[in-house]
């Protein structure tokens, strides 16, 4: 469980939530929305100057310690393994200052080092490796303990497609033996694919926090139907729609989904004319957070 009440420090202000157990919460905002702050303060890296966090039930600076065997973090431009030593002899490091026992040592670096295709780097420096394959070597350890709480700042970084899809799957796995974790990115999409709660910070306060079906259905629940058709122009002149726009024998409609289900759309659209092909998709993440923010300056 985290639980953060009233706290601040640097950029952040009022920040009242609770994190359940066995959550992935995506926190996503814009560069100095407090983020990272957000993060070192659930790491215990930062003390808030007033209210109090707890993490796994107890406070994480008084406690720093004890959270520090219960808990896993990765962040952005802070290197994990030292320029002098391979990535083995990192991995080696954290194995003796946390005490895993060979078994669980060789079990979890196997499983990790195969999903993320790093085993070929044990013998390589950091400072030798690309920014992917040092990134796929510092999740390797991040993932090495089995711990409650996993916090991951800006993970994929450098990383390919088949990257992203090995974090996302540690992600699910992790979730799945009942761990909570925080990951923050600017890429919105890419969090909305792995995460069950948003935290949308701006300007150091909660902008939203929630599901990200709630996010849809709060912010802006728009929707976008594109139609293929053969024969006259669909007449949907009573629906109500947001924009509208036909190029040749394409049309592409905007509609709030509060307000008008795609079922009506498609059903008004094929009553008038001959439909070839019919795609209907939500607005992107990214392009809610930007229109909504947009809407309150």
């Amino acid at each position: 469980m985290v639980l953060f009440d009233h706290v601040w420090k640097f950029n952040l202000l009022d920040v009242d939530l609770h994190i359940p157990k066995g959550t992935v919460l995506g926190v996503i905002g814009s560069s100095g929305s407090g983020k990272t702050t957000f993060l070192r303060l659930a790491s215990g890296l930062l003390e808030p100057y007033s209210g109090h966090i707890r993490i796994c039930g107890k406070d994480p600076v008084r406690s720093r310690k004890e959270i520090s065997e219960e808990i896993s973090v990765l962040f952005a431009n802070v290197p994990v393994y030292s320029d002098k030593s391979t990535v083995m002899e990192g991995l080696l490091e954290t194995k003796s200052i946390y005490g895993l026992s060979d078994e669980e040592f060789d079990k979890n670096l196997e499983h990790v080092s195969e999903m993320l295709s790093f085993r070929s780097m044990y013998g390589s420096k950091p400072k030798t490796l690309s920014l992917g394959q040092k990134r796929r070597a510092e999740l390797g350890m991040a993932f090495l303990r089995n711990v409650s709480l996993y916090i991951f700042d800006e993970p994929c970084i450098g990383l390919d497609q088949n990257g992203k899809e090995a974090f996302k799957k540690l992600v699910y796995e992790k979730k799945e033996e009942g761990a909570t974790l925080l990951v923050s990115s600017h890429d919105m999409e890419e969090i909305a694919g792995i995460a069950d709660r948003i935290l949308v910070l701006d300007e150091g306060k909660v902008f939203f926090y929630g599901s990200v079906e709630e996010l849809h259905k709060r912010l802006i629940p728009m929707e976008v139907c594109t139609v293929e058709y053969s024969g006259r122009c669909p007449d949907i002149s009573d629906i109500e729609i947001e924009k509208l726009t036909i190029e040749k024998n394409v049309m592409k409609i905007w509609y709030n989904s509060n307000h008008v289900s795609s079922g009506e759309v498609l059903e008004r659209i094929c009553e008038t004319t001959t439909v070839e092909s019919i795609n209907v998709r939500r607005t992107g993440l990214g392009e809610i957070i930007k229109t909504a923010e947009a809407g309150r300056k």
